[in-house]
């Protein structure tokens, strides 16, 4: 058996934050008596000296402050504990399933749940990233997702459209071709990066040239392209900087340089949202 208690070491916690123990007898809903009696307990179960008391003054001795730092973090860990049982209790959801496709910017969605961890802590936020650039029949199975609309039946709220640029690592052949404009029959003699999660792409206007390679994440294409391996629409976002410093080159394409891809905010069952769900979706919304 444990020879303290949390409670003890609550109380002494409080009586050192507070700064005495009148004071730290009305923070905790006791007696002063019962204050010092469970310090006093705690000293003599550790067989340890935590307190000096000088005056009105308390303070911790060296070996009491050490302690104390030590269970400081239990203390708040086992109050989350008790935090989080209330809310579950109370019908708060325990986690929050995200879908998001993945040329969404990261900035944009990490800022989002930085502000929803502040007003839900204690509600965790399941992440899954996805490649959708086309729509799809299938239902995830998430509570929130940032994509293209699954569903015609599914509540959806445009967020942003996301540029693609067609790009190819400098020393690609497409830029030495001696032509001021590419056309769709020039780029079907080379080989272009697709992104695809499910290898069920089925895009009438995204990638159709006949030689492809294909990856499932956006670093990975970022990544064959700028190793020459290829050419590719990729997310304006995410290769600026690569563009800036000369190590990607967009294509003169005679038309289709650019391609937008606009993603929505998708409510799995939006009848049954709970307030955490309806928050995070504002959030998101906002940034």
């Amino acid at each position: 058996m444990h020879r303290s208690t949390l409670e003890q070491w609550y109380i002494l916690q409080t009586v050192i934050d507070v700064g005495g123990f009148t004071a730290a007898a009305k923070q905790v809903h006791r007696s002063q008596s019962s204050v010092s009696y469970a310090i006093k307990n705690l000293q003599q179960q550790l067989d340890v000296e935590l307190l000096r008391i000088h005056g009105k003054k308390v303070q911790l001795t060296p070996l009491g402050a050490t302690l104390l730092e030590d269970v400081r973090p239990l203390l708040k860990e086992f109050a989350n504990i008790e935090l989080r049982a209330k809310l579950l209790t109370a019908g708060a959801p325990a986690n929050i399933k995200l879908e998001v496709d993945s040329i969404y910017p990261k900035s944009l969605l990490f800022r989002a749940l930085s502000a929803f961890k502040q007003t839900f802590p204690h509600t965790q936020v399941e992440l899954k990233e996805i490649v959708r650039l086309a729509p799809t029949n299938s239902l995830a199975n998430c509570d929130l997702s940032i994509g293209l609309p699954f569903n015609g039946k599914l509540m959806a709220q445009k967020l942003l459209d996301v540029e693609l640029v067609a790009v190819a690592h400098p020393a690609h052949p497409l830029h030495h071709l001696k032509k001021t404009r590419l056309t769709e029959a020039d780029l079907n003699h080379y080989i272009q990066v697709h992104l695809d999660n499910n290898h069920q792409y089925a895009s009438a206007t995204i990638e159709r040239s006949s030689q492809r390679w294909t990856v499932n994440t956006v670093d990975a294409a970022i990544e064959a392209v700028r190793s020459n391996l290829c050419f590719g629409w990729l997310p304006a976002h995410r290769i600026e900087d690569l563009i800036n410093q000369g190590e990607l080159t967009a294509l003169p394409l005679d038309m289709g340089r650019v391609r937008s891809i606009p993603l929505y905010l998708i409510y799995m069952d939006y009848d049954r949202r709970n307030p955490a769900i309806q928050a995070l979706a504002e959030l998101i919304c906002e940034v």
